[in-house]
């Protein structure tokens, strides 16, 4: 689990158990995205022209898997900063700031 110690020392956050939410969005997020990037994964890396083509058509996949991935990518990066937030909250709620 390396990703904890990272998520330790950049937010505080201390992922639980392997089923931990931010643990299994970011890796939805990386699967998804290795699939995107892969060489020829979706028409998309063959054809350039196919990524202005709305999401709603179909067969339009590459565009909703880049749309999930996303929203995944964009959670697991709230994941942790809703901790940060709630760990300042809780600081100063025991030290309050004294005014002069």
């Amino acid at each position: 689990m390396t990703i904890s110690i990272t998520m330790l020392m950049m937010y505080g956050y201390t992922p639980e158990m392997m089923d931990d939410p931010l643990i299994r969005t970011a890796d939805e997020a990386m699967t998804h995205a290795s699939r995107l990037f892969d060489l020829g994964g979706t028409l998309i890396n063959i054809m350039p022209i196919l990524r202005h083509i709305p999401y709603w058509v179909p067969g339009a996949t590459g565009k909703k898997l880049a749309e999930r991935t996303k929203r995944l990518t964009m959670e697991a990066k709230r994941i942790p900063m809703e901790h940060v937030k709630a760990a300042l909250v809780s600081i100063f709620y025991v030290f309050p700031r004294f005014s002069f």
